[in-house]
């Protein structure tokens, strides 16, 4: 399927708008996790808001001293039931489609300035990643690569 061809991801119930935000405060109810894990399963594509300073590449920044660090970048991880999860850059610079088998591990760092927000190490067939995603979309991520590592998604 060419990329013109594949159906809009839906944002997951953790990658909020400012609309979202004010939908919640006025105690307007939005999706769960739950939902989002029956809506995958069900072949509807997700789309997931994220931080990495790997994923795509690195993109390093000058800090002085002739040295240079990796700059952590905002970006969106697409998950299709059948199809590879696929890293893209906020700007849409930089991707990557990340090839099972899959390896997720919790991280206890804190996301600096993102305190609704849980980071993960990410093994695939490529290599090793850093990710961070909302903790409400965690389930989600953990479901999805846990499914793939044991073969429920076929690509």
């Amino acid at each position: 399927m060419t990329e013109q061809n594949k159906p809009t991801a839906r944002r997951a119930a953790g990658t909020e708008t400012a609309t979202d935000v004010l939908l919640r405060w006025t105690r307007i109810r939005r999706r769960t996790p739950a939902q989002d894990i029956q809506d995958f399963r069900g072949g509807l594509p997700l789309k997931v808001v994220g931080y990495t300073r790997s994923m795509g590449g690195a993109a390093m920044v000058p800090v002085g001293g002739g040295r240079r660090i990796a700059r952590l970048r905002m970006g969106y991880l697409r998950l299709a039931f059948g199809e590879a999860p696929v890293w893209s850059d906020r700007r849409g610079n930089r991707s990557a489609s990340l090839r099972s088998p899959f390896r997720l591990e919790p991280r206890s760092e804190k996301v600096r300035m993102g305190p609704k927000f849980e980071r993960y190490e990410l093994v695939t067939a490529d290599g090793t990643y850093d990710l961070a995603v909302p903790r409400k979309d965690g389930e989600l991520v953990r479901y999805v690569f846990g499914a793939a590592q044991g073969g429920e998604t076929a690509r």
